[in-house]
Order: structure tokens, then C-alpha cells, then sequence
């Protein structure tokens, strides 16, 4: 089983519609891990999608996130800062609402 996700940060992240380059499925409930980029940098996190439904592209959620690394990640990664949800080319837009830890 795996540990339990402990956010370093809340975000806002808007999955881009197929139309736009995003996802032609929605990203699965429960553990979800993918990349994040700012700066510049990229860091892998990981996040749970509590929506029985899943994360739909198109739509925008409030997510926690916990990043592998963050010590590296988190200088990149202020209250109000923009990042993309990278699967092999950008898949969403976020903004970081706020810095737990």
C-alpha cells in the first residue's frame, strides 16, 4: 500500500481540453503522480484526485501536492506562482494557492 500523500502545497490546476493538447481521458481517481514545470525546472509530485469521476480535461481542481524532491522543488513554487502539468508535453495550467510546509 502505498504512503499517504503529505502536501507541500495547495494548487489550482485546469487540465487543458484534447483540443488544446491535453488529455483525450481524465485522470484516474486516487494516487495520481506526474511532473510539474516552472522555471524552467521540472519536478515529479504526486497528488490524490478524490473525484469518483476523475479528473476531467477541461476542468479545474483544487489539489494537494507533494513533491519527490522539495527541497529542490518548493523555491520554485511560491503563493501565486504559475507552473504547467507536464505528460510528455504540458497537459494543464496551475497556480499555487498556498505553501503548507
Amino acid at each position: 500500500m502505498p504512503s499517504p500523500v503529505l502536501p507541500e502545497i495547495v494548487a489550482e490546476i485546469t487540465l487543458l481540453p484534447s483540443t488544446a493538447g491535453g488529455r483525450n481521458e481524465s485522470i484516474r481517481q486516487g494516487e495520481y503522480r506526474g511532473v510539474l514545470g516552472a522555471g524552467g525546472e521540472h519536478f515529479s509530485f504526486r497528488a490524490v484526485v478524490p473525484f469518483q469521476d476523475g479528473f476531467q480535461p477541461g476542468h479545474t481542481a483544487r489539489l494537494g501536492v507533494q513533491f519527490l524532491f522539495p527541497r529542490a522543488a518548493l523555491e520554485h513554487f511560491p503563493v501565486g506562482g504559475a507552473f504547467t502539468l507536464w505528460e510528455g508535453g504540458p497537459i494543464g495550467l496551475g497556480k499555487v494557492l498556498e505553501v503548507l510546509r
